[in-house]
């Protein structure tokens, strides 16, 4: 049996899934000024015409005008790279706080973006969509960019929604940490909310996070009842799963994949960022991180890493690759609240 200490036999101990203690049982206070998301944007003038996303999502161009289109080609930015936010949700907040630069050197402070509560992973998706669980009323609500509108309920019937995922071709993966009837599960929803699958493994204990490859593969992080942390690759994201041999971590965080496939995850019992190379059988490359931080999502440029630092109270950013820290911001966060899920904006990878 492996020994704990610090948060680590807290967290262990108290929740047997990601970070925290069921949510099922309680909630994060209230905010005593309630929430009011922003209206959808709506074109104002016969001039102007809707343009409608995938997910529903308007724009207010003017007709026939578009984005960069009177600049030369070799000065064209892409509109993702020309702004990076970052949400981040604290398990004991009442709210996801948005950072409205990642690479907040000065320590800005957050404004308030979506309710939250009991709230461990958090994701944008590739319109810029943010998906936040709630460990409470087991739902996993996706809000319009910019801390927008609710666009979408999902009702998570099967148990505590702790993280959710995404594949390229936009199906939606919501992972429980205590399911109702059994060991927890990963469901796969269609992007309007309709139920596909389920993913479920002889090993699923003590579920950490969910996530995707550029090739729609999905993986998910595990402590065993042996207290050895894994990884599950379910190919496509279809049953049946495999345990990653060559992946034995302490305390396995949320996976995470660059543009060459190289699969990045924390062992936060060893308090270090591991890097391993397809296909995952050999030793990894590490670096220390600064507390315990089990989601380290890679930031929009593929040069960043962004670690929620539970112990600390903040956002930890290290160079990638290599894994040298840098700084560290702390606006408005707090050790006791647990920092928790980060969720760059932009998003990075399943799609790309």
């Amino acid at each position: 049996m492996k020994r704990f200490s610090g948060l680590t036999r807290t967290v262990v101990a108290a929740s047997a899934a990601a970070l925290l203690a069921a949510g099922c049982s309680g909630g994060a206070p209230q905010s005593s000024s309630g929430f009011a998301p922003a209206a959808a944007a709506k074109p104002s003038t016969a001039a102007y015409r809707p343009m409608v996303d995938a997910r529903g999502v308007m724009s207010q161009w003017p007709q026939g005008f578009v984005p960069n289109g009177l600049r030369r080609a070799s000065l064209r930015m892409a509109p993702d790279a020309m702004k990076t936010s970052v949400a981040v949700a604290q398990f004991g907040g009442s709210s996801v706080l948005w950072f409205d630069k990642i690479n907040n050197k000065k320590n800005v402070p957050p404004t308030t973006c979506e309710p939250a509560q009991s709230t461990n992973g958090i994701r944008v998706d590739r319109h810029k969509n943010l998906w936040v669980p709630n460990g409470v009323t087991d739902t996993v609500t996706e809000y319009a960019p910019n801390c927008g509108a609710a666009l979408l309920t999902i009702n998570d019937t099967t148990g505590e929604p702790a993280d959710v995922g995404f594949d390229r071709s936009n199906t939606v993966y919501v992972m429980n940490i205590n399911n109702h009837s059994g060991p927890p599960t990963v469901a796969a929803y269609s992007a309007s909310g309709k139920f596909l699958r389920t993913l479920s493994d002889p090993s699923f204990n003590s579920l950490f996070g969910v996530n995707s490859d550029r090739l729609g593969n999905v993986y998910v992080s595990n402590l065993t009842t042996q207290n050895d942390g894994t990884v599950i690759e379910f190919p496509k994201g279809k049953m049946p799963g495999t345990v990653l041999s060559g992946i034995n971590l302490g305390l396995p965080g949320v996976p995470a994949f660059d543009s060459k496939g190289n699969l990045i995850i924390t062992d936060w019992e060893a308090l270090t960022l591991d890097v391993f190379a397809p296909p995952y059988t050999g030793a990894p490359t590490t670096s220390p991180i600064e507390g315990s931080s089990i989601w380290c999502p890679l930031g929009p440029k593929e040069n960043r890493v962004y670690c929620g630092d539970a112990d600390n109270g903040s956002i930890d950013v290290f160079k990638y690759p290599g894994g040298k820290y840098l700084y560290s911001y702390t606006a408005d966060l707090s050790p006791s609240e647990l920092v928790t899920g980060v969720a760059p904006s932009p998003a990075w990878g399943y799609w790309k």
